[in-house]
C-alpha cells in the first residue's frame, strides 16, 4: 500500500475524524472523541508542563493540538504533506510545531524528547522489521527516563473478532491481493515485547478503556527508557 498517497487522499475528507481514518466515534461526536482520546494519551504518557512531546503520525493535528497546552514544547510529524498542511492551517500555538517527516527517518528532527506518542497508526507499518525500525527511530530521540505510548493498535489475537464472517475474510484477502487493504497489520502483543527487549526498553501491554470505540479489538503499549 502506498500510504502517503492513501493519506493524501483521506485529507480531502470533510470531517476531521475521516481525514485520519476514524470512521467510528461510538456514542461521541467528533469533538468529544478527540477530547476523550487526548485525555487517554495524556494519562498514559503522564504528560507534565515541562515535557518535550513528539507526536508521530500526527495526521491533521487534532489530537496534537489538544496535547500541546499540557507541554513545554510539542512537535507533530506525519508522512502526508496534505495532512500536515491541514494541521498547520488550523492549529497555531506558540509551543506547537508541525513538520512532514517519515517515521522511518526521524533523526533529521535534530532534538530529543522525553515523551513520544504514536496513536492509531502502528498498524500501517506492515511487517515486524518495519515496526522495529520505527520504534528504534523513536527510541533514538527519547531522553533517558522517557516514555513512548503506542496506542490503539489492532490485536492479532483478536483478528477473527474483527474479521468475523466469511464475507469479511474474503474481502480482506481480495484487498490484500489488489494491494488496497487499508487496515494494515494486526500486531501480536508478544511482538511488542520482543521489540522492547531488543531495544532495552521496558514495556507494559494494556487493554484500551472500554469506552473507546475500537477497544474491542485493539490494545495499548507504554515503553519506558531506563535512566542513564
Amino acid at each position: 500500500m502506498n500510504w502517503e498517497a492513501f493519506w493524501n487522499q483521506q485529507a480531502e475528507a470533510d470531517k476531521p475524524t475521516a481525514q485520519v481514518g476514524r470512521i467510528n466515534a461510538g456514542e461521541l461526536n467528533s469533538e468529544q472523541l478527540h477530547i476523550r482520546l487526548a485525555a487517554h494519551i495524556l494519562e498514559q504518557l503522564n504528560l507534565q508542563p515541562n515535557d518535550q512531546l513528539l507526536d508521530v503520525c500526527c495526521g491533521n493535528g487534532e489530537l496534537t493540538a489538544l496535547l500541546a497546552p499540557k507541554t513545554a514544547f510539542c512537535m507533530g510529524v506525519d508522512l502526508s504533506p496534505k495532512l500536515i498542511e491541514l494541521a498547520k492551517a488550523k492549529h497555531q500555538q506558540p509551543n506547537l510545531h508541525f513538520s512532514r517527516a517519515n517515521a522511518l527517518q526521524l533523526s533529521g528532527l535534530g532534538r530529543t524528547f522525553n515523551k513520544i506518542n504514536l496513536y492509531f497508526s502502528f498498524q500501517y507499518f506492515e511487517d515486524y522489521e518495519t515496526g522495529l525500525r520505527v520504534l528504534s527511530e523513536m527510541n533514538a530521540l527519547l531522553a533517558p527516563g522517557g516514555r513512548i505510548f503506542i496506542g490503539d493498535t489492532p490485536d492479532a489475537t483478536r483478528w477473527r473478532q474483527y474479521y468475523n464472517s466469511p464475507a469479511k475474510i474474503a474481502r480482506y484477502y481480495y484487498q490484500k491481493w489488489r494491494g488496497t487493504e487499508a487496515m494494515g497489520k494486526f500486531w501480536h502483543p508478544k511482538e511488542f515485547e520482543k521489540m522492547a527487549e531488543w531495544l532495552g526498553l521496558e514495556v507494559q501491554i494494556l487493554p484500551e478503556p472500554a469506552d473507546l470505540p475500537y477497544a474491542w479489538y485493539r490494545f495499548d503499549a507504554v515503553f519506558v527508557k531506563a535512566l542513564a
